[in-house]
């Protein structure tokens, strides 16, 4: 069976985390990022920091044909060996872009863990492009990140601390570059892998997030340790005391206040695990989540599964046959009336994470919704565009798209 090239639904492992609203919800503003790392091997880590150019390729037609897939639909360790030849010869946008349309053909059964197997990519892409933040942004963010955590996986083993691997990274960062997205990315990747080095301890994980150099340095760094512990606590591999059953807002209700939004953000899979999958019994934890503002957060955690394809499915069995539009608009509707607009925001932020400018499903998903909670939808749009460009042109193209609710779009755009 040959490649199947039709567009794939966009999938994750677990729930993507979506670095603008994050940002936003937290208050995180732009800090400039001083260049650092350089090109050639550094002295202090023994490790490579230049950065070398992946093969070109003009399509994943292209490559599939030079390299074709030929291993059993559940054999990871074939899988694996495929995944790092490909990446080697054209880089991880090229592999997991494959592995993304292999899935997608049932080429690659679902029971392989992808996530994992982007780790192993990421971890290639570092050895094969060089550890500095222009070969980390090869990584793809599809598979839950994980091209990046892998990457960062592959320096920290190298260097003698989190924040020497996190600055011969994260500092490294083009002055071109949008600082503010992608340097909280990088440092979200840094949490990641400091949780697998921490052995899953959350409170020496965090510990070691305070030493990043910024502010925004360790909120990204926390995000990334709570996702990754959300991550191991539904697959059974968190420690022992970090989740209950009988208490479904843990560990986020006994952490440090400043760590609790980046707690609750990164808490609706084990939420879902508890009220299994039942979204509105798990939006109804979270108006129990102390702070009272913290309750805003724990319900756009929940929110930003509504628009993932791969959720809705086991969220909303009822709904069958919808369109993900449709879906995602009764999902939101099941939560408490205090939390809708939370899980709206979330819905937004969710589909910007993979849309970026392109509206269109945002749009489908705002027309759905009562007249009463549309205009804050069409704000939100405009907001996480705002958050992404300050082209005036391409504001203007994007908000043009919704039609009589533009002036919504275009006067959040303005103020973000």
């Amino acid at each position: 069976m040959g490649l199947d090239l039709k567009r794939p639904r966009r999938r994750t492992l677990l729930i993507i985390a979506v670095i603008g609203a994050v940002l936003l919800a937290a208050g995180v503003g732009v800090a400039v990022v001083a260049a650092a790392g350089g090109n050639g091997s550094s002295a202090e880590t023994g490790i490579d920091t230049s950065f070398t150019e992946p093969t070109s390729f003009s399509s994943l037609d292209e490559v599939y044909a030079k390299e074709p897939f030929s291993c059993g639909a559940t054999d990871a360790k074939c899988i694996e060996k495929y995944m790092i030849k490909v990446t080697d010869d054209y880089g991880p946008h090229a592999s997991l872009g494959i592995l993304d349309r292999l899935e997608s053909s049932h080429q690659v059964d679902l029971s392989v863990n992808d996530h994992q197997m982007a780790h192993v990519v990421g971890r290639d892409t570092a050895k094969d492009y060089g550890s500095n933040f222009k070969a980390f942004d090869l990584c793809p963010t599809i598979f839950n990140y994980g091209c990046s955590h892998g990457f960062f996986e592959y320096v920290l083993a190298r260097t003698p601390n989190a924040r020497q691997a996190a600055t011969t990274i994260c500092e490294s960062l083009n002055p071109q570059t949008n600082l503010l997205i992608a340097g909280f990315t990088c440092y979200h990747g840094v949490g990641h892998g400091i949780m697998m080095a921490q052995g899953y301890d959350i409170y020496k994980s965090l510990k070691e997030c305070n030493t990043m150099p910024q502010a925004k340095d360790q909120d990204g760094c926390w995000q990334g340790v709570f996702m990754e512990n959300v991550n191991a606590g539904m697959q059974k591999r968190a420690l022992p005391g970090y989740f209950k059953k009988s208490d479904p807002l843990s560990p986020c209700d006994k952490v440090a206040n400043k760590y609790k939004h980046e707690c609750y953000i990164n808490l609706a899979g084990w939420l879902m695990v508890v009220s299994k999958d039942d979204i509105g019994k798990g939006a109804r934890y979270c108006s129990k989540a102390k702070p009272a503002k913290y309750k805003s957060s724990c319900w756009q955690s929940i929110g930003l599964m509504v628009t993932n394809p791969v959720w809705q499915g086991p969220l909303a069995p009822d709904l069958a046959g919808k369109s993900q539009a449709k879906i995602a608009a009764s999902l939101c509707q099941r939560f408490p009336a205090a939390g809708r607009k939370d899980c709206i925001v979330a819905a937004v932020d969710n589909l910007a994470n993979f849309d970026v400018l392109n509206v269109t499903r945002e749009h489908a998903f705002c027309r759905e919704l009562p007249e009463k909670l549309q205009n804050d939808c069409y704000s939100r749009i405009g907001l996480d565009i705002g958050v992404r460009t300050k082209d005036q042109a391409q504001i203007q193209k994007s908000c043009g798209a919704l039609g009589d609710k533009a002036k919504y779009c275009l006067q959040a755009a303005a103020e973000a």
